[in-house]
């Protein structure tokens, strides 16, 4: 179980029916990688869009997911397959891909910005 479903689970006041799973080593940097290569190939399979010059949503956002956790390692939340990029608002993260931003630039940028334990902190992950 997640750390995220444990944490939303206690707050909740609901105790786990399964003893706690063990968590899976999984390289950030391939899983990162195999999003990205999922979200090619699923773009290739999608309906034509008017503008071929912009990627789909999915192949934006993973692009984006794989430069800023190879920026700042710590997105990748350890033990796990999650990401905190996936546990996060994608609204802003949508309105840049609306707005044409290059996905690589804002995740290196969004990499050097973001404040891991900070985010972990006010979201009542970690106290």
């Amino acid at each position: 179980m997640s750390l995220f479903k444990k944490r939303t689970q206690q707050r909740a006041g609901i105790k786990a029916a399964q003893p706690p799973e063990r968590p899976v080593e999984i390289d950030a940097k391939v899983a990162v990688e195999a999003e990205v290569q999922f979200a090619a190939e699923a773009d290739a399979k999608a309906v034509p869009r008017k503008s071929q010059q912009q990627p789909s949503w999915a192949v934006w956002y993973a692009k984006f997911k794989v430069v800023a956790t190879a920026g700042n390692p710590r997105l990748q939340l350890q033990g796990t397959d999650e990401n905190i990029i996936d546990l996060m608002d994608h609204t802003p993260l949508q309105d840049a891909y609306n707005m044409g931003l290059d996905a690589n630039q804002l995740g290196e940028q969004f990499a050097k910005d973001f404040d891991v334990g900070a985010f972990l902190r006010d979201n009542g992950i970690f106290k």
